[in-house]
């Protein structure tokens, strides 16, 4: 089922990224990674982000600031619509990813990126957790 496969994407993705010389093949599947979290069109796809947004902020800590700044941007789709969903697992994990990407650039430098993302959403975050925000 569905946790068999979670199980081994985690697994993967904390493999990957524990092992020096696969980093920079890490680096290269973020867009890929980033791609498959606007894939919402079967009926598992809540499943599937809720993996990816709890293996990133281990992903974005063992990559460095400098490596995954210039990719951060391509999960705010995902991690907004996340954010909002009736599924209180991924709902959990988007948080959890919205909190690490906060530590990771600090909360103002994210502020700033999803507001000039999305500012609908960047008001809905800063009045949700506004620590992660810089509100």
């Amino acid at each position: 089922g569905k946790q068999w496969y979670q199980r081994r994407v985690r697994g993967l993705f904390m493999e990957l990224s524990d092992v020096q010389e696969a980093k920079p093949e890490l680096i290269k599947m973020l867009p890929k990674i980033s791609g498959a979290t606007r894939k919402q069109n079967f009926e598992h796809h809540k499943h599937l982000l809720e993996t990816i947004y709890k293996c990133l902020p281990m992903i974005f800590r063992r990559l460095t600031k400098n490596k995954v700044k210039p990719f951060i941007n391509d999960f705010f789709d995902g991690l907004f619509y996340s954010l909002k969903s009736d599924m209180n697992l991924l709902k959990a994990a988007a948080v959890e990813c919205l909190q690490s990407l906060s530590l990771l650039l600090g909360p103002n430098i994210l502020g700033g990126r999803v507001e000039m993302t999305n500012y609908d959403m960047f008001m809905y975050i800063k009045d949700t957790y506004p620590e992660t925000v810089g509100a």
